[in-house]
């Protein structure tokens, strides 16, 4: 153990967290110091407020996250800088602001003013560090769950920070790239690195703790001190109490493999019935990148099929193959005989349950009890909800939203509302993440039920003691195919194999990345995707020229005035913009069709001067100098609407919050909250259809177009809101507080833009075209 004998960076005195909607504290009478150089292990029953302490230490509630904070929270004036505080999110989807790997490293580099010439060098050495090799300008938005835990965690790390947070870091990775992580934690200990680390799976950490903190299921301390003396004073009361399993024998010891094959060969046999489920030579892409090659499977019923593999290996994807999510590239998916792309939604999902990685995903109440009831049950909770609710653990979050439960509650849910009725097969992916012991057996228990009752359980999981206690069949997914498919015992007779998949924490780890290309959506460096003309273009310069334009376009009176400013739009478009016909009627389509919605509205509206020709069409007035006018003011605004589309399309939005921040000095608060809220605009499209898949699956789907879009509006603007406030509060959580959101000089920036001669020749050329067709025509 370290001798600490420094001053505390955070003194916590007597403190309580009350969240608006709580009647109480999640959070109460909590008193801590964390030294400078200490490491610290919090340990608690999920749902006991441990990331809400987190949060607080990050100096995210109550700034970022609204909260009543009672007590008192001293912090040493390191903290007080941005970036001194790094923070690994629970939810690896809630703690990124960026679209790309190196803008994410870098952004809270950016705000600790890092030289600029030295960030590449520190975004290699934290991808490194963190076991993630991939490009610099892959997007965030295509890893999986495990993935993107990895680049949270290196983000963290790139900022070498005085306070390092970790909740959860391992919840969703596989367990060597737990291992790994372990690792650098152990090495940040022996570093002196002041840490607090969230983690259920604590066994590894424990030689590397200084102090283990101990919460009890009301949010208290029940416990601080070192952590041999904790642990074995207190191991009954953790057993009790769910915190770590009662069949774990030592707490610093992993358990022998001998002994699980022993496990294993005791389990009875399970009795399986005819072929429920068959994967014929499928073939999943994405893009370029083959995730799935020439797969085949067959399930029969009454199988418990666990599904394990590397992080990004394609689990996930495989799942949503087998539910009809995922429409594959080629191969064929029956289900008792019928193809899957041809069974209508409704009959497809009474068949089968399906429960998302990540819980929002399928959320489609805003309380848990609708959640579990699967409609609006108003004041009065349904029995059989209210069993479902202590069955999970969920009873005193009845009233609250499924989006503001913790990590943990949110899995338990979603696992919960798939468990309301009885179907033929469960697909679950990754059901027990951020479960302690007591929550993790009841979600267990409650599949064990079922399928003991001879359902078919398919799931994909990194807990390998749960696929040995419970599993009847192992698929071992890898590179693209399966590496093996048989039963548990077989598997751990195979260390080289299980090595090679990633199923072994205690194998030295050959190479400094353990993620690798073949995991993710491969995309080239963006200096090597050839652009356009206009996309060469500076940003900042490109809006500049096409809102002066656009402005000078508000000036044309006159139906040749019009037309010639719209074939400069074309020209622009066709010509610098290189968009093909194709393309461009594709895009721009709805516009076209809004075009003639206004433009019938000028004609039928414009009043004619006195002596002017009418013709009296219903109520409307009809006239030649309406048809000019209209066409006139239509033509004036396609233009107009053609240049902002344009500019929305040829710009890199990072780039053009930069340019903003360092061309035109709006401040970075500004600058990046517009980004934050535009951020989500090209993810609405994948909301659509995650909320869409999620009604088909729990059976409340419409089949009108025109009730989908009534149905779909209030949630997906919710999401909206929910997600733009997420990547503030990532913002925030990489040092963006302060004087660096006030002042562009406050901070540097990771990408350099310059305005060059293009620029400059391009905004006269726009501008002298406008000009002639207003004086010329």
């Amino acid at each position: 153990m370290n001798q600490l004998t420094s001053s505390p960076l955070l003194t916590l005195e007597n403190v309580g967290i009350w969240y608006e909607q709580e009647e109480e504290p999640i959070v109460r009478d909590v008193s801590l110091t964390i030294d400078e150089g200490e490491s610290l292990l919090v340990m608690g029953p999920s749902g006991c407020g441990k990331s809400t302490l987190a949060m607080l230490c990050a100096r995210l509630i109550p700034q970022s996250v609204e909260a009543v904070v009672t007590g008192t929270v001293q912090y040493d004036d390191k903290l007080m800088q941005p970036g001194q505080i790094g923070y690994v999110f629970q939810d690896p989807d809630a703690q990124f602001c960026m679209l790309t790997v190196a803008d994410e490293i870098a952004f809270g580099l950016e705000n600790r003013g890092l030289d600029p010439d030295l960030m590449p060098d520190r975004i290699q050495y934290a991808l490194q560090k963190a076991g993630l090799d991939v490009p610099f300008d892959a997007l965030s938005a295509m890893f999986s769950g495990g993935m993107k835990q990895l680049l949270g965690i290196a983000t963290a790390l790139a900022l070498d920070p005085a306070l390092l947070i970790f909740d959860e870091p391992t919840a969703n990775l596989d367990p060597l790239a737990s291992s790994q992580i372990f690792t650098r934690i152990a090495a940040l200990h022996q570093e002196r690195k002041t840490m607090l680390v969230i983690e259920h799976k604590f066994q590894a950490l424990l030689p590397y703790m200084d102090r283990v903190v101990v919460f009890d299921e009301r949010g208290q301390i029940h416990r601080i001190g070192e952590p041999a003396t904790v642990l074995v004073q207190e191991w009954d009361w953790l057993v009790d109490h769910g915190i770590v399993s009662p069949f774990m024998r030592n707490p610093f010891l992993p358990e022998p493999i001998v002994r699980l094959k022993q496990k294993t060969a005791a389990l009875p046999k399970a009795k399986t019935g005819d072929t429920l489920l068959t994967l014929r030579d499928v073939v999943v892409k994405y893009g370029e990148h083959t995730v799935l090659d020439r797969l085949s499977l067959s399930v029969q019923e009454g199988e418990w099929l666990a599904i394990v593999g590397p992080n990004g290996a394609g689990k996930s994807t495989l799942l949503q193959v087998m539910a009809g999510l995922e429409k594959p590239f080629a191969g064929d998916i029956l289900l008792t005989g019928k193809v899957v792309a041809t069974m209508k939604p409704k009959d497809r999902f009474t068949m089968l349950a399906y429960c998302f990685q990540n819980p929002e995903y399928q959320f489609i109440f805003e309380r848990v009890c609708d959640e579990l009831a699967n409609r609006f049950v108003g004041d009065e909770v349904p029995e059989e909800v209210t069993t479902l609710l202590q069955r999970f653990g969920l009873e005193k979050a009845a009233k609250e939203s499924p989006f503001s439960l913790s990590q943990g509650q949110k899995r338990r849910l979603s696992v919960a509302s798939m468990l309301r009725k009885e179907h033929d097969v469960y697909l679950l992916d990754e059901p027990t993440f951020g479960q302690d012991a007591k929550t993790m057996q009841a979600i267990i228990d409650q599949l064990a039920g079922r399928h003991q009752d001879g359902k078919t359980i398919i799931m994909t999981t990194h807990d390998m003691d749960l696929v040995m206690r419970y599993a009847t069949r192992v698929v071992v997914l890898s590179e693209h195919h399966i590496l093996y498919d048989g039963d548990q015992a077989g598997l751990f007779e195979r260390p080289d194999l299980m090595k090679k998949a990633h199923l072994r924490a205690d194998e030295q780890v050959d190479t400094a990345f353990l993620v690798t290309r073949q995991d993710h959506e491969v995309r080239k460096p963006s200096n090597r995707i050839k652009k356009t003309p206009l996309q060469r273009l500076h940003p900042s310069a490109l809006f500049l020229t096409f809102l002066v334009a656009t402005t000078m376009a508000m000036f044309a009176s006159q139906l040749p005035q019009a037309i010639g400013l719209f074939i400069a739009s074309l020209a622009v478009i066709f010509g610098i913009g290189q968009v093909s016909v194709f393309a461009f009627l594709k895009r721009f389509w709805p516009f076209f069709l809004l075009y003639i919605l206004y433009f019938f509205t000028n004609i039928a509206n414009i009043a004619p001067p006195p002596g002017t020709h009418v013709t009296h069409f219903l109520w409307y007035t009809l006239s030649v100098y309406g048809l000019i006018k209209g066409m006139t003011l239509s033509i004036r605004m396609l233009g107009s609407v053609l240049f902002g589309i344009l500019l929305i399309d040829a710009v890199d939005f990072t780039d053009l919050v930069i340019g903003f921040c360092t061309d035109f000095f709006v401040p970075p608060q500004f600058a990046y909250g517009t980004m934050a809220g535009l951020r989500v605009v090209p993810l609405f499209s994948s909301e659509w259809k995650k909320l869409r898949q999620a009604r088909q699956i729990r059976g409340v789907e419409k089949t009108s177009s025109f009730l989908r879009v009534i149905t779909y509006a209030l949630p997906i603007l919710s999401q909206g809101i929910r997600m733009s406030e997420r990547v503030a509060i990532a913002m925030e959580a990489r040092g963006f507080v302060g004087v660096v959101t006030q002042s562009a000089k406050a901070r540097t920036f990771y990408r350099r833009l310059k305005i060059h001669f293009d620029d400059y020749l391009f905004f006269v050329f726009l501008l002298f075209i406008s000009f002639l067709c207003l004086s010329w025509l």
